[in-house]
């Protein structure tokens, strides 16, 4: 049968997940919607997916004790010529952050990942730890990093540095992985002339931050956007400490854009930070106050910006790539094995 007939099936119980929705629009891109057939399947309505042995299965939701049977399930009472898992979720610093027994933990995920062919680790460094921790043989990890489309970024304007404070943006989920938190503990041991910040979002803790930024003049908390091109276009850097990130797309729109980031070397965002940018410990309020100023007092931040966007210029090619040779593989079973 011609590869370009399978079905390639993405599975997911969670149809709201902000992250994982916008990655499953990359299998949209032509070059990979011409391998195969590509169906969504909402796996938590409890009906047999009906599959035949050419099939592919791509699952997005996040593995834990509980679902174990379903991965049992999908292993051997269904026919799937592979079965891949994207690990959106799993990190070094998740397990940090938020497991309290990692021996359990690791467990769990030793099972799951027995369960299917392949996993695909969305960084470099998430795969570093996923083979640091014996998850899984080395070469059943393979890792494909993240990306998006962001031609529209690339064309932007890149950072221009004028005199007066170093505007600082972030954006993203008001949650406690992304240490916005941690963020405006730190501006506010940064004087107003030196460094301004705006964050954009919402989430769980909206209230929470809101009350944090209110006394600082320093700090503005602004809606969600639908397209980060204009908050951008006011930023000269990007700030992303969060306290896990299996990859952190808002680094790479941030350096597309032409703006260095300021993140934690935490997961993925280890990968983003290259050259460009400025690392600092995660979950340090000293550290992330240290690499503001830093970057303030730098010279360079528009240099830096145009090297950001070098870095990130292939990075949704590459992906393309990556998927391109996983899907195109006619037996990753026997691959991995």
């Amino acid at each position: 049968m011609s590869v370009k007939k399978r079905r390639i099936l993405h599975l997911m119980d969670d149809m709201a997940m902000g992250g994982v929705t916008r990655a499953l629009k990359n299998f949209e891109h032509l070059e990979l919607a011409e391998l195969g057939q590509h169906e969504t399947v909402d796996v938590t309505l409890g009906k047999p997916v009906s599959t035949s042995a050419n099939d592919v299965a791509i699952i997005h939701f996040t593995a834990s004790w509980r679902k174990l049977p379903k991965l049992v399930e999908l292993r051997y009472r269904q026919s799937f010529n592979k079965i891949i898992l994207i690990e959106h979720t799993y990190t070094s610093g998740f397990e940090a952050s938020e497991v309290d027994e990692p021996v359990r933990f690791r467990q769990m995920l030793r099972f799951a990942y027995h369960m299917v062919d392949i996993v695909v680790a969305v960084s470099a460094e998430q795969r570093r730890w996923m083979i640091e921790a014996k998850l899984a043989p080395a070469a059943k990890i393979i890792a494909i990093p993240q990306a998006r489309d962001c031609t529209h970024l690339l064309r932007m304007m890149p950072a221009e540095r004028e005199a007066g404070p170093l505007r600082i943006g972030a954006f993203g989920r008001f949650h406690k992985q992304k240490g916005f938190d941690l963020l405006i503990e730190a501006m506010a041991l940064i004087p107003t002339d030196i460094a301004q910040l705006e964050i954009a979002g919402a989430g769980e803790n909206a209230q929470t931050l809101k009350a944090m930024a209110m006394p600082l003049a320093n700090v503005k908390i602004s809606p969600p956007f639908s397209d980060p091109e204009a908050f951008l276009s006011r930023t000269d850097i990007v700030a992303a400490p969060s306290r896990w990130e299996a990859f952190g797309l808002v680094g790479l729109e941030a350096r597309a854009a032409g703006r260095a980031i300021i993140a934690a070397e935490i997961d993925g965002l280890i990968d983003q930070i290259g050259e460009s940018g400025f690392g600092h410990e995660p979950n340090c309020v000293d550290a992330l106050e240290a690499a503001i100023r830093k970057a303030a007092s730098a010279k360079d931040i528009d240099q830096r910006g145009l090297l950001a966007r070098k870095e990130a210029y292939d990075a949704h090619a590459n992906m393309l790539e990556g998927w391109k040779a996983l899907l195109a593989e006619p037996d990753i079973a026997s691959r991995a094995a």
